[in-house]
Formats: C-alpha cells, sequence, structure tokens
C-alpha cells in the first residue's frame, strides 16, 4: 500500500475512534522520539543550552545536557530500534525526532533515518543543520523524509546574536545545505524561527532567505519562556511592532508562495502571552483527542500522552507499545481528554493549563465540526 494512502485510512480509522470514544482502531497517528538531550549551539532562547541559564553558564563542552547528567545522552539505539518498528506494525506513520538536544547527533541517526525509509514511515527531523557535512547532505537527500530547521534568523549578525557560539560560516553551511536538500526535491524542507528580542526586528529577511534557498514553509513560534529566560520576551511595544511587521510579511510571503502560519500567529499567539503558554480557557470549550493520535518517548522508552504530560503508560522494552496503548491507564486518559469541557480542572498530570499540542486538538475538534482545519480560536 502506498504510504499517503496509509496515512489517509489510518487518520480515518483515528476520526472514526474518536466519533465512537469508546474504540481505539490504530495506532497513533504520530510518535515523538527525544532522541538526543547533546547540542552544538547554544540559542539564547533555549530552556536547556542557553547562556542566559545559570546551570549552562559553562558551555565549553557543547556535548553537555541541560537535564540530569547522570541520565543517558542519547536514547539506546535498539530501545530506539523497537519504538519504530512496533509503532509501525500498529500503523504510524510519522515518526518525530527531537529531544532536549539535537536529535541529528545521535550517533545511529542516519540509520536509523534508512529504517524508517525502508519501512515507509515519515521521518519528520528537527535540527539546528550544524552537523551535516557533504556527504550527510548526499544521504539527506535521498530521504523520503521531512527536515525542518531551527533557524531563528534570516541573515548572519542576527543569526550570530541567537546563537552566541556561532560563526558565520556555520551560518553559510547550513545555508547551502539547505538549498542543496531542497535542489534535491525528493526529502521536504521547511524552516523554524521562534521569535523573541534578538530576532523580532527579521522577520522580512526571514522571508527572504528562504525565497534565496527555495523553501516554501516557514513556521514562526513566538518565544516560551519565564524565570531566567523572561529577558528574551518581547514587552509590549515591541510586540506592536511585530504585529506590523507580520502583516506585512504575511503577504509577501503569500506572493512568492511561501506558506506560514503567519494568520495564526496573529489571531491568536498561538495562546501565548507575555512568554507562557495559557490554554486553560481552550479547554473549557474543547476536549483533548491526543489519546486517539499522538504518543512521546523520551530517551528511557518510556511512554507518555504528550511532552507535558506526567502520565507514565509504560515503557518499551518492558512492555510491547501495543499494551500500553490499549491499557485502562490509556483508556482513563481518553476519557478524561473527552472530558474535558466538563471538569472544573485539567486533568490529573496533565499541564492542560499550559499545553504545547492545542494546534492539534483545535485542527481534530474542526475537523469533526466541518471548520476550517488551520489553527484558531475554536
Amino acid at each position: 500500500m502506498a504510504p499517503r494512502l496509509r496515512d489517509l485510512i489510518s487518520g480515518a480509522r483515528a476520526l472514526l475512534g474518536i466519533v465512537g470514544k469508546r474504540w481505539v482502531l490504530t495506532g497513533p497517528r504520530s510518535v515523538a522520539l527525544a532522541i538526543s538531550d547533546v547540542c552544538d549551539t547554544n540559542c539564547v532562547m533555549c530552556w536547556c543550552h542557553s547562556p542566559l541559564l545559570h546551570r549552562e553558564a559553562d558551555l565549553s563542552d557543547t556535548r553537555k545536557i541541560g537535564s540530569d547528567s547522570r541520565r543517558p545522552r542519547f536514547m539506546d539505539t535498539a530501545l530506539l530500534e523497537t519504538i519504530i518498528r512496533e509503532s509501525r506494525a500498529m500503523g504510524t506513520f510519522r515518526v518525530v525526532l527531537c529531544g532536549y538536544g539535537d536529535p541529528a547527533l545521535h550517533p545511529h541517526f542516519d540509520r536509523m533515518l534508512q529504517l524508517m525509509g525502508q519501512l515507509e514511515m515519515e521521518p519528520y527531523v528537527l535540527t539546528n543543520g550544524l552537523s551535516i557535512d557533504e556527504k550527510r547532505a548526499r544521504l539527506w537527500a535521498a530521504s523520503r523524509a521531512h527536515f525542518r530547521f531551527s533557524m531563528h534568523a534570516g541573515d548572519v549578525e542576527t543569526w550570530l546574536r541567537v546563537h552566541p557560539s556561532g560563526t558565520v560560516r556555520q551560518f553559510e553551511r547550513v545555508s547551502r545545505t539547505i538549498k542543496s536538500l531542497v535542489s534535491a526535491g525528493t526529502p521536504s524542507v521547511s524552516m523554524l524561527h521562534v521569535i523573541h528580542k534578538a530576532n523580532f526586528h527579521n522577520v522580512p529577511a526571514m522571508i527572504e532567505h528562504a525565497r534565496e534557498l527555495g523553501v516554501k514553509e516557514i513556521l514562526f513560534r513566538p518565544v516560551r519562556a519565564d524565570g531566567e529566560l523572561a529577558q528574551v520576551v518581547l514587552d509590549r511595544e515591541e510586540e506592536a511592532d511585530l504585529r506590523l511587521d507580520l502583516q506585512r510579511c504575511s503577504k509577501l510571503a503569500a506572493n512568492w508562495g511561501i506558506r506560514t502560519n503567519l494568520s495564526e500567529y496573529l489571531t491568536n499567539n498561538l495562546y501565548i502571552r507575555s512568554g507562557l503558554v495559557q490554554t486553560w480557557s481552550l479547554y473549557r470549550k474543547i476536549p483533548c483527542y491526543l489519546g486517539w493520535i499522538y504518543a512521546e518517548f523520551d530517551r528511557e522508552g518510556t511512554m507518555t500522552p504528550c511532552l507535558n504530560s506526567k502520565i507514565v503508560m509504560g515503557r518499551v522494552g518492558e512492555q510491547r507499545l501495543r499494551d500500553m496503548w490499549l491499557s485502562p491507564r490509556y483508556w482513563a486518559f481518553r476519557r478524561d481528554g473527552r472530558n474535558l469541557p466538563r471538569r472544573s480542572e485539567p486533568v490529573t498530570g496533565c499541564e492542560c493549563h499550559a499545553c504545547c499540542m492545542a494546534k492539534y486538538n483545535i485542527n481534530v475538534y474542526n475537523l469533526l465540526h466541518l471548520k476550517s482545519l488551520r489553527h484558531s480560536e475554536a
């Protein structure tokens, strides 16, 4: 069966399960694997590796992780392969490769990328691109994967402000890599720009940079930050200036055939206010559907419903993924998520008041209610 057809069938089966409320007819549509806490740069707004964080003040060793250093820095390769194969057997199509560092630094990343290609899955890679040399670029150019490059800048001057340990040569090399992958035509390529004090005046250059490289998709996100990182959040005057730029740039990107989420950003700022996510008012109106469509795994193979949930469903290697997905505990999560609009409090163990997965739930809600699929207030 063609991968895209299998993906559509999986989506239809997931929706049937949601409508039926008591069924799960397929595995998760997407799984996210946090395979690396290692990073080779230090973006100023990063939750783990920013030089503004006291615990990361010494960044001379960029292999350091942002959490408990006693834990492994990479997901075990055998564990990673087990999750890939078991999720594929359940019908999962997309595998998001991520972490608190750069997943491409995993020592067996390229082999796992090839394995997912053989299994007709779609890897979705979040990377800064710094680890890609010419040999690796050729390998990636032949992969039917989606590579989203975390750039956060449209010119070298801004890039150096965002990446204090970066160099001009790195920016130029990543730009060449992106252009070569776009030219190859096989992988999908997009850019990610997290907007904050160091780059909010750079949005027009970000779109121009994408046009020069041939990139046709850009995702913009407002920075999420508090505590030591609160200093990177825009003030009201800066936010007002940014909104004017976004309105102009939305039209500019459309004229150049570049897809963006700028209309969504302008509509609701992705539910982020003053650097903090605020989504509880949303979940007083719509349910959470993640229990039918998504699952998350940390470096040790622990399965949770999403990044901000502390509900442990089990651990791969100790239990089969299918058994965890169909377990009473997962069913309790699905039931509680469906009942969110009738609850007076968030799901126990979840951060429904600061949900990073809100747009997925909105899209499912809108689809079920025959509304626009774009992320907007329900």
